[in-house]
């Protein structure tokens, strides 16, 4: 399975899309710059740092987006705990020095932070713009007034990330998402300024209803022409507006206007297609600002008795739930590896995305749109949990310790922030065709068991009036309470998160409330530890594990910390049992397992470090369970077998071997020997098993569909691991930029035989024009940096993460000058004591844009 690259047009015509004007192309008189670069860092507090001369000489230079944290170390006294992955918060500064755009004068200056977590307080020039402590919205501040437009400017920025645990899980600390800095002309389209609809759609039209905030900052009256055009996904104008507005001086409107496709190319997850919106202002025969906002064509439908409808058709949402964290990387946003990720859900059948539980970067809504996934977007984990409610006085009592879920989460910040965060949260994002519905909370046991309603009346107010067309919904568990508090009677949609035994209440809730709409929000929570089995089934609520495989344990070597990869480790309902529910009962509306990938933090406790729910690990690889989604959510033939086949020790023990596949039926081979074939029946609807008795050799199996093979799997008995293979899924990669390559490193025996259970010591390095960003191995149990060249396999599996080197740019562009040749290859080699060096080499292509 390999991570294949989105056309670099693509990409760029994206950019034009969101507004964004490369230098150089004059394409739109706003401009969107790229400020990530030559930022300076400091770990630690500084006094004065936020004045214009303090000097910044011996700090770090570093490029944003940057995690401090996940440099390290792990550390059992880090007060972030489970929750935060045992890794340092505290406090860090950046500064940054900077010309402004020629051409500049006259115009708006804006800075835009994506995400700074958390915190965040920043000055220009010395002055104080102001402090935003919620890390997962972006925000702007007006550097105008501010600013030398002859001369140097510094930005300064103080982070706050000292008070821990502040999260549940991983949060990451420091400017960890994207930097723009933005320039427009005083009269212009505001920020976040447009929302667009299509409150009717046939197979003949599409109404487009759009709705444009305009700013006029100039001193005067300004008539202005306000531009619609509706473009295709090559580009073409489709359909057009225009209309004359009187904006007074200082001032902002409101205009609505009114389009319409004929035709229309639908959106939807198998065929993700995207219009944009260009909106043009005018002052008289000066165009004063471009503004692009995607758009996509589509209709969405809940049904209380027949589920989800998407352009009139049923659709199951075959979702996960992932936090924002991404590996090795930490929480520093690197978009290859972000849609990376993606990429690897969508192979699996995976149609969905729940934004656990927080806004995401923008750039994930961008690649959703793009890639076709269905979007819950959620903006809250917690409201005011260190509160109850008193039924006598029907008002919330503050608790005597307000811990919250996280003793220093955002249920400090709820009163004064929530209202302010959810509307920023939905103008941000609710252009995107990719988002059905707005989350507005999770698990909040003030609202649910206490009945504390007046809050969710006032965030769904919210909600309805940003955006009509979307409903909203919050994650829930303890349904059997929150059903006799009335709280979910307040919520356009239902989401049944597991906690509580909620997710075995579907079909007596659907009875019991039959105009309810329903969709399990978080569920199942499988565990499951890449590479390890159990036979004994272990659940979090021993009342609801699955039986047994075996009387005795086949594999009791099995570290206690380590989860079984047979679908039988979790807390309270299989993945198989979980969409076995989800797929047959039809007013049901999908499910969003708990979790895509394995996260930083939420570990259950020291030594673990990792949540270990994902269906993918730390590092990329997938587990078992990857298989499974993929033979029930794919139409591809495929065909999987678990468990690996090295078991020395165990000759002649029956091992449980599973097969995973969307054929029909499948036949088993030992060494060339016909173990059976195994057929699906009611019975055994999900997965097929032969007991097979432990005996070195081959493996496979043979899946059929209509009596030919159509795939295979094969597992083969390795030795003790002798060497190396590498394998990078990208060969080549833009000179200067930040496209990744990641790079597989596998054990395998003297014969080339991956070794499942190699846990060797290697060394990584690398030659020529990249460098290593990071290595892991996906063990939830280690406690080694991220950022070192040493990295110990764990099952087998080690990865090392590959960029381009920036410092080779200049170099490239000296020696282009002068007509001299530049080694554009990057030599990826990995070593241990007695081995043969394995070594990968990755092509450098010319300079990024």
């Amino acid at each position: 399975m390999k991570y294949r690259r989105p056309l670099i047009a693509a990409a760029f015509s994206w950019m034009v899309g969101m507004g964004v004007s490369v230098a150089g192309s004059g394409e739109s008189p706003r401009a969107n710059i790229d400020f990530d670069a030559g930022w300076k860092f400091q770990k630690g507090d500084a006094a004065e740092a936020a004045a214009a001369g303090f000097d910044d000489s011996a700090w770090r230079a570093l490029d944003l987006p940057h995690d401090w944290s996940v440099e390290g170390p792990f550390d059992e006294k880090n007060p972030s705990g489970a929750s935060g992955a045992y890794l340092p918060g505290g406090t860090g500064w950046y500064r940054k020095t900077f010309r402004v755009p020629e051409g500049s004068a006259g115009r708006k200056v804006f800075v835009e932070f994506d995400g700074v977590h958390m915190n965040g307080e920043v000055w220009i020039n010395g002055e104080r713009l102001g402090m935003r402590p919620y890390g997962y919205l972006g925000f702007q501040y007006d550097l105008t007034p501010h600013l030398d437009f002859t001369g140097e400017n510094t930005i300064a920025v103080k982070v706050n990330n000292s008070l821990q645990p502040a999260s549940r899980w991983y949060t990451g600390s420091g400017i960890y998402r994207h930097v723009w800095l933005k320039t427009a002309d005083p009269l212009r389209v505001a920020h976040w300024g447009t929302q667009v609809s299509t409150p009717v759609v046939t197979p003949e039209r599409a109404a487009v209803k759009v709705a444009t905030t305009l700013v006029n900052d100039y001193g005067q009256a300004r008539g202005v022409v306000l531009k619609q055009a509706v473009l295709d996904a090559d580009g073409n104008p489709v359909a057009s507006a225009s209309g004359q507005v009187a904006m007074e001086g200082a001032a902002s409107k409101v205009v609505e206007q009114a389009l319409e496709i004929a035709s229309p190319s639908l959106w939807s997850p198998e065929s993700p297609y995207l219009y944009s919106l260009r909106t043009e202002v005018w002052d008289g025969d000066r165009l004063a600002d471009v503004y692009q906002t995607p758009l996509g064509v589509r209709t969405i439908r809940f049904d209380a008795n027949e589920g989800f409808f998407l352009n009139g058709k049923s659709v199951i949402m075959k979702g996960v739930c992932n936090h924002h964290d991404l590996g090795p990387l930490g929480a520093a946003l690197w978009d290859d590896a972000l849609e990376r990720r993606l990429v690897m859900l969508k192979e699996m059948g995976c149609n969905a995305i729940r934004t656990a539980h927080n806004p995401s970067s923008p750039e994930l809504l961008e690649m959703c749109d793009r890639l076709g996934f269905l979007v819950v977007n959620e903006t809250f984990d917690e409201w005011r949990r260190g509160w109850s409610f008193d039924k006598e006085t029907r008002t919330l009592v503050a608790s005597k310790d307000n811990k919250g879920k996280a003793r220093y989460g955002y249920h400090l910040l709820f009163d004064e922030w929530a209202e302010h965060d959810l509307a920023e949260h939905m103008k941000r994002d609710r252009n995107h065709p990719s988002v059905i519905m707005w989350s507005v909370g999770n698990e909040v046991p003030e609202a649910q068991k206490f009945g504390e309603l007046e809050t969710l009346k006032q965030l769904r107010e919210i909600c309805h009036k940003l955006d009509p067309s979307r409903p909203m919904t919050v994650g829930c568990n303890f349904i059997a309470g929150a059903n006799e508090t009335g709280f979910l009677e307040h919520m356009d949609i239902v989401g049944y998160n597991g906690g509580g035994g909620s997710c075995f209440l579907y079909e007596e809730d659907h009875k019991r409330f039959p105009h309810r709409k329903m969709y399990a929000s978080e569920v199942p929570h499988s565990l499951q530890t890449r590479g390890e089995y159990r036979t004994r089934s272990r659940y979090r609520e021993p009342k609801h594990q699955p039986p047994h495989l075996t009387e005795q344990e086949v594999f009791p070597e099995t570290n206690v910390f380590y989860e079984s990869s047979y679908d039988n480790a979790g807390v309270r309902i299989s993945s198989r049992d979980s969409w076995r529910l989800t797929k047959t009962l039809e007013f049901f509306m999908g499910e969003f397992r708990w979790t895509g990938f394995d996260y930083l933090g939420e570990s259950g406790g020291w030594p673990r470090v990792i949540g270990n729910f994902g269906i993918i690990d730390l590092c990329n690889f997938p587990k078992d369970t990857y298989y499974f989604y993929q033979s029930q959510w794919t139409d591809q033939p495929m065909a999987h077998l678990l468990p690996h086949w090295t078991w020395p020790g165990k000759e002649g023990v029956e091992i449980p071997v599973w097969c995973y596949t969307n054929a029909d039926e499948a036949e088993l081979f030992l060494n060339g020997k016909s173990l059976g074939v195994r057929k699906f029946d009611e019975k055994n609807d999900m997965h097929l098993q032969w007991m097979v008795p432990y005996a070195p050799g081959e493996l496979k199996v043979l899946a059929k569909k209509d009596g030919k093979v159509v795939a295979s799997s094969v597992r083969k008995t390795a030795g003790a691991a002798a060497g190396v293979a590498l394998d990078a899924d990208r060969k080549e990669l833009a000179l200067g930029g930040r496209d990744l390559s990641y790079v597989a490193i596998e054990m395998v025996d003297a014969e080339g035989i991956f070794s499942p259970k190699a846990d060797n010591w290697v060394s990584v390095s690398v030659e020529g024009p990249g460098r290593l960003i990071a290595t892991g191995n996906g063990d939830p149990l280690s406690h080694a940096s991220f950022q070192t060249s040493h990295v110990k396999a764990f099952n087998g599996l080690a990865l090392a993460i590959i960029a381009s080197d920036e410092k080779a740019v200049s170099d490239y562009r000296k020696r282009l000058k002068k007509g001299e040749e530049f080694s554009n290859e990057i030599v990826v080699k990995v070593s241990a004591k007695t081995w043969k060096t394995g070594e990968v080499r990755i092509q450098t292509l010319g300079e990024s844009k």
